[in-house]
């Protein structure tokens, strides 16, 4: 999935000092690895599996606009100034007094055309400055706001929109105040209805398969695993997750409990397939780790897991629980 940035520009937006840098050109091509720090940057987004999808509400600003551009009756620079000035001005009605970069760019991705939104929070940071007089050579230490690129992108925000289908996926943090908890780009920027994401219905997945397997006196450390495995490879063939097939999968040996775990994915708002629009790929466990009430953690890897021959979980008598570790040629102090 090659990301072709066409078209970027650049706006600063200063929550901290109060001042919003515009620009009027597009952000410098020629320099070297700006483009591909911006296309490498987003092919991750994309795929990081908490980004949301998304539609505009009919009374969206941005979508209006967004039509004119699309309609090619509204300059690209004017769109993305727009953006760029509602984020600014929301940073400061809700106080997220950060320096941050925003980069609205224009980007062909396997020959569909998008609009996407990066922001990058600036760190600070200390830089060098070497001071040459005639006194000779001095060398001090200055304060600078700079983007320091992380591989998490943990502080990032991001949109992007479909020129044809108007459709959106967004990734941000929720921004809590003591009046409002809100996503700013989806609720009050961009205007948009947002759905599940994949990371989100993982997460309640687990969450339904634990209360499953209490009430149904399943065994939980065989279950959950089961279903993260499932999901995961569903997720990293491309496909949408439908919770209900996996049910039927990883359940199809207990009916009653099937029916219970369907009937509360439905109660968490799970009701139809979550989408996997952009092939979000998600990390394979190697290892199971298991931690006791007593505090003992243990990783195992995969392939020894649901092996008896090599650990076993035993339910004593008294209610509790052994765990055998079998077949061991040799133990070392890690």
């Amino acid at each position: 999935m090659a990301v072709k940035v066409k078209s970027c520009y650049l706006f600063l937006l200063d929550n901290i000092n109060q001042t919003f840098m515009p620009t009027e050109r597009p952000l410098d091509e020629t320099v070297d690895g700006a483009y591909h720090f911006l296309e490498k940057n987003i092919e991750k987004c994309m795929k990081n599996p908490a980004g949301r999808p998304a539609t505009f509400k009919e009374e969206s600003e941005i979508r209006k606009l967004f039509l004119e551009y699309r309609n090619r009756s509204l300059p690209f620079l004017d769109l993305a100034r727009s953006i760029a000035v509602k984020r600014y001005d929301f940073k400061d009605r809700y106080e997220v007094f950060t320096t941050s970069d925003l980069f609205l760019c224009e980007v062909e991705i396997s020959e569909i055309d998008y609009v996407i939104g990066l922001e990058l929070t600036c760190k600070e940071e200390m830089i060098h400055h070497v001071n040459q007089g005639e006194e000779g050579i001095q060398n001090n230490l200055m304060v600078h706001q700079a983007i320091i690129p992380q591989a998490s992108l943990k502080s990032a925000n991001f949109f992007m929109i479909d020129l044809d289908k108007m459709s959106l996926m967004l990734l941000e943090n929720m921004v809590v105040t003591v009046d409002d908890d809100t996503y700013l780009y989806a609720d009050k920027i961009l205007e948009c209805e947002t759905k599940i994401s994949i990371k989100e219905a993982v997460k309640t997945a687990r969450m339904v398969t634990n209360e499953v397997a209490k009430e149904h006196d399943l065994d939980k450390l065989e279950i959950i695993p089961a279903f993260e495995r499932v999901i995961k490879e569903i997720v990293n063939e491309g496909k949408d997750i439908d919770l209900k097939e996996i049910a039927e999968e990883v359940l199809y040996q207990e009916p009653v409990a099937k029916m219970a775990y369907v009937s509360e994915i439905e109660n968490s708002g799970i009701d139809q397939p979550v989408l996997n629009q952009n092939f979000v790929k998600m990390a394979l466990k190697k290892t199971q780790k298991l931690k006791t009430d007593t505090g003992i953690e243990i990783t195992i890897p995969l392939d020894y897991y649901h092996n008896k021959d090599y650990i076993e979980v035993i339910n004593m008598p008294d209610g509790r629980l052994s765990i055998q570790i079998k077949n061991i040629g040799n133990i070392e102090n890690k």
